[in-house]
């Protein structure tokens, strides 16, 4: 819980300003930008150069801090379902939001924060990941489609890049609370100043919730009570998702260099239902991430040439406390009279370099060739349980104490590292003064799988100034990851002979500006996978093993809009279809169908509205699942801002605002799904210090 003198001591600080309010300062809402200046938004995502949307050589999405201030949204994965092609998935683990891209799994997604991958070695964006707030976000750079040709593994499907607010980049200090249903609590601040000509930022939020805690009315024990004629369940009951966060980030600049030193930290975090679909009231974990990076960039460092350089190290560590509770006590017949636990620990730590030259001394022509090398290290696992094989390699007996099996063969990963070592190759050329194309290749050595060579092709033609069409191809892959190359238990055998899953996309997409109040865009797409990594049955033996199995085609159309309704009132939407090959290896938790529309009225000086709705089409099941399609649903949100107050700012919000019951899919051990959070309200308050703060 946020510290109440806090809350106390800046609602005082707000009455005693209100006469001294400067009214100068207003906020920078949605609006401020036409729909020509949007376009002409510069990213660098899709090249690693500078470039505006229009011609960027990839389906871009850019979400910017004021739009989304402007929706209420508190965290990353709130914002991410108002892009077309993405739907966020929520695991009924930990309640962990799973962003998918165009059908495909969130393993397919590469996530970064400043350039740095968010995917670790055992559990991809981290098994208690819960995103990232927003408070802390100046942009989001989106890329629809491959990546690995730029930015190496996962990135098969889409690549999300969160560029944070850091030194030199902060434009004003502010501090702010906000208030709200499930007992949520949270306060941040940010600041940016400089000091003996350095530049300095620091962003600082703290967060706690008790979570919305749906009500689960049979699990997986549930079913197994049935079969052995016991009573051990703990449904009908409510999964607990609780949990607090610590979110601080420091920056220095100087000239053309650049320190970043960031720490985020999950503590209390409540699991809510076990992986298997049990519930689990037990479990308190907790995982810390430390990065610190240091970067180089100086586009004019000789004549013709520019030298990007980066050394980054990362540390992270998770921990189930006292354990996941995977059943409960009394589970099978009475056996484990305490439950079953699983404790775990993990640490891993991430060293890399990467440096690459941008040449521009041929004309029409711009050459970028980079070479890095990463080291990731699994440098300590721990576990212990009091189920399944012990560290001799021979059965537990059932119901006794917790057994230590780190550092034997049965533990759920072992201490290992994974080198990488790559090379790649891009250039962008102008063609004429309509047609750009881009080619790029890269190649990646891994330590303990091999090699990938993954090209990619864009023609990007502006026919005309208000039509752009682009035609893409692209090669991507992930790589198997250390839980699927090297774990065994009593349940799986390890396979070092794993691939990665590969993937190839062809895209068409068309941008058309139909006036300075209209824009208009299609986008068309053919993703195939190939080499799936999916557990399969040893012949002969009670346990699986992970390989490469099967392909997979996905085909859609993703439709996008925004209008200038009038000088105040702004309306922006998409819809996308996706066609999935209708096999074993479709994402039954995807829907075919979603839509997203969004309303930005600036109704009367110093206010904003916003409206935005989420619909989810049908998600049908597996062929092996005997329950019924889940049911569509609709979401709809509102948020209100005031600015007129000088410095202070104010807003309220209310989710799901028509109490919808909202589901997402789990497997068929928990038979009514996953209940998404019924209606709730949040009231926030935020102080712009528009003076220089002491140095």
């Amino acid at each position: 819980m946020i510290n109440n003198k806090f809350i106390i001591a800046f609602i005082g600080h707000f009455l005693a300003s209100i006469a001294h309010a400067d009214t100068d300062d207003r906020l920078d809402h949605f609006l401020s930008l036409s729909l020509e200046e949007l376009m002409a938004l510069e990213i660098t995502i899709s090249t690693d150069t500078k470039q505006t949307i229009a011609k960027a050589p990839a389906a871009v999405t850019v979400l910017t801090a004021d739009d989304i201030r402007a929706t209420g949204s508190t965290n990353l994965a709130e914002i991410l379902e108002s892009v077309p092609g993405i739907h966020v998935r929520t695991s009924q683990f930990a309640f962990r939001p799973l962003v998918q891209f165009r059908g495909a799994s969130a393993s397919q997604t590469l996530l970064m924060v400043n350039g740095t991958p968010m995917r670790d070695l055992m559990w991809g964006f981290g098994i208690f990941w819960k995103g990232l707030p927003t408070s802390m976000i100046e942009r989001v750079e989106i890329i629809r489609g491959p990546g690995s040709a730029l930015f190496g593994a996962d990135a098969s499907a889409g690549v999300i890049n969160v560029i944070t607010k850091t030194a030199g980049k902060i434009k004003h200090s502010e501090a702010g609370v906000r208030q709200g249903s499930f007992d949520t609590s949270t306060g941040w601040m940010q600041y940016g100043g400089d000091w003996n000509g350095f530049d300095l930022g620091l962003t600082m939020e703290l967060y706690s919730t008790d979570g919305h805690d749906p009500h689960i009315e049979t699990d997986a024990q549930t079913r197994q009570d049935q079969a052995m004629g016991t009573n051990a369940s703990l449904a009908p009951g409510n999964a607990q998702f609780g949990w607090r966060n610590a979110d601080i980030r420091f920056s220095v600049a100087k000239q053309d260099w650049r320190l970043h030193v960031d720490y985020m930290r999950h503590s209390d975090l409540e699991t809510g239902l076990t992986g298997a679909g049990v519930l689990d009231p037990v479990t308190r974990a907790s995982d810390n991430r430390f990065n610190i990076d240091l970067l180089y960039l100086n586009d004019d460092f000789h004549k013709d040439w520019g030298i990007d350089a980066e050394l980054k190290y990362q540390d992270l560590d998770y921990t189930s406390g006292d354990g996941f509770q995977e059943r409960p006590p009394g589970a099978f017949n009475g056996d484990y009279p305490n439950g079953v636990f699983n404790q775990i620990r993990s640490s891993e730590r991430r060293l890399a370099f990467e440096t690459s030259a941008l040449y521009r001394g041929i004309e029409n022509h711009s050459l970028r060739l980079g070479i890095g090398y990463t080291w990731q290290d699994l440098y300590h696992a721990e576990q212990y349980i009091n189920m399944g094989t012990g560290p001799d390699g021979n059965p537990l007996p059932p119901g006794g104490p917790l057994v230590d099996v780190s550092d034997t063969p049965y533990a759920f990963a072992p201490e290992k590292t994974r080198k990488i070592r790559y090379l790649f190759l891009q250039d962008v050329a102008t063609l004429s003064d309509e047609w750009e194309l881009t080619a790029g290749v890269r190649y990646d050595h891994y330590s303990d799988f091999g090699n990938t060579l993954n090209p990619r092709l864009a023609l990007v033609w502006q026919s005309t100034d208000k039509l752009t069409t682009k035609l893409m191809y692209g090669r991507a892959f992930r790589p198997p990851s250390f839980l699927e190359l090297f774990t065994e238990t009593s349940f799986t055998l390890p396979n070092p002979d794993l691939e990665p899953e590969r993937s190839k996309t062809l895209e068409l997409t068309f941008s058309y500006l139909v006036d300075k109040d209209l824009n208009l865009a299609l986008n068309l797409y053919r993703f195939q996978q190939s080499d799936f990594i999916r557990a399969s049955t040893v012949s002969g033996l009670p346990k699986q093993q992970y390989r490469n199995v099967g392909e997979h085609t996905i085909r859609g159309i993703e439709l996008e809009a925004r209008w200038q309704a009038m000088k105040d009132l702004r309306i922006s939407g998409n819809y996308t279809l996706r066609d999935p090959d209708d096999n074993e290896f479709r994402a039954v938790d995807e829907p075919k169908k979603d839509a997203y529309l969004r309303a930005d009225w600036h109704f009367l000086p110093d206010w904003n509205l916003n409206l935005q709705a989420n619909w989810v089409g049908k998600r049908f099941r597996s062929s092996r699942d005997e329950r019924s399609s889940l049911d569509d649903y609709f979401v709809a949100d509102a948020t209100v801002r005031f600015t007129g107050l000088g410095n202070w700012e104010f807003a309220a919000s209310v989710r799901n605002m028509f109490d919808k019951d909202a589901r997402e899919h789990t497997g068929s051990s928990v038979p009514n799904d996953l209940p998404l959070p019924e209606r709730s309200y949040y009231a926030e308050i935020r102080y712009k210090f528009t003076d220089d703060l002491p140095k």
